[in-house]
């Protein structure tokens, strides 16, 4: 069999994507710009965040075209898609007891005049105690723009580009909400609480608050130490106080008590004069 030429073979190629392209003019093997797989969002090789729960699901409450408008559906992996993905890559039960709900609200992309790309998503976790008193919440919402220049903005390279932003976005504001509205609740791969986290606490309407740990802020101020109260006499009264001066006539001096006896003193000395008629 004779070997073709190198131009017999690029013109039998070229015939070949001719050929196809009537029927996929899409294939990227005969040039087309557009890659036509697109790689599943996956978020495993992210940290996980262990709930002290025992039971997580997942709920979807904004399917593609939910919104009027939205055009999320056209995308490879929908938004609504990729946010189930992340919460079973990202959220592990691991508790012995109650419940969590991760529950998306809003998945939305809308074509906005222009040719802007406008995507929205939306979704809280919900912690149940046992006895089905809410236990914690947190709430994480991200929007992003995207204009797509010369290409066509609902074409699903766009749109898969749009959801892996969207979702990029996602993954680090749902982190920050859960460790911050959570943090009690998030415990480690084997269900043991964090350092300063709680075990697990009802806070529905009839249930008990904890004490209150004292810290530098709440400490009680102790009564500041107060000097011994002065006596209302004035100290100058007091230091000018002196015995009262003992009259010169004959009487009886005591201590007012009857334990000091009295004693008798004589009137200074001086001249007796006797009444008159007695010499």
């Amino acid at each position: 069999m004779q070997r073709l030429s190198r131009v017999q073979k690029f013109l039998r190629f070229g015939s070949l994507c001719l050929t196809l392209g009537a029927t996929a003019p899409l294939l990227t093997a005969c040039g087309d710009s557009e890659p036509q797989s697109f790689a599943p969002l996956d978020y495993s090789y992210l940290s996980k965040m262990h709930l002290n729960v025992a039971h997580l699901e997942v709920i979807d409450t904004a399917p593609p075209g939910n919104t009027p408008g939205d055009i999320s559906g056209k995308a490879p992996t929908s938004p609504q898609q990729a946010l189930e993905q992340m919460a079973r890559n990202r959220l592990v039960a691991s508790g012995s007891e109650g419940n969590g709900m991760f529950t998306i609200t809003k998945a939305s992309i809308l074509h906005a005049p222009g040719g802007t790309l406008l995507g929205e998503l939306e979704a809280h976790v919900d912690l149940s105690a046992p006895s089905g008193g809410r236990a914690g919440y947190a709430l994480a919402h991200i929007t992003r723009s995207l204009n797509p220049g010369n290409k066509d903005p609902e074409s699903p390279a766009v749109l898969y580009d749009l959801t892996s932003q969207m979702m990029q976005d996602m993954n680090v504001e749902l982190e920050f909400q859960i460790k911050k509205s959570l943090h009690d609740w998030l415990v480690d791969a084997s269900g043991a609480p964090l350092q300063g986290a709680v075990q697990q606490q009802d806070i529905g309407p009839n249930a008990p608050l904890a004490a209150p740990s004292v810290t530098a802020e709440n400490a009680p101020i102790a009564p500041a130490a107060t000097s011994p109260s002065l006596p209302s006499t004035p100290v100058a009264a007091a230091a000018t106080e002196t015995k009262p001066q003992e009259p010169d006539a004959i009487f009886p001096l005591g201590d007012g008590t009857g334990s000091t006896p009295p004693k008798v003193k004589s009137p200074k000395a001086g001249v007796l004069t006797l009444p008159a008629g007695h010499s």
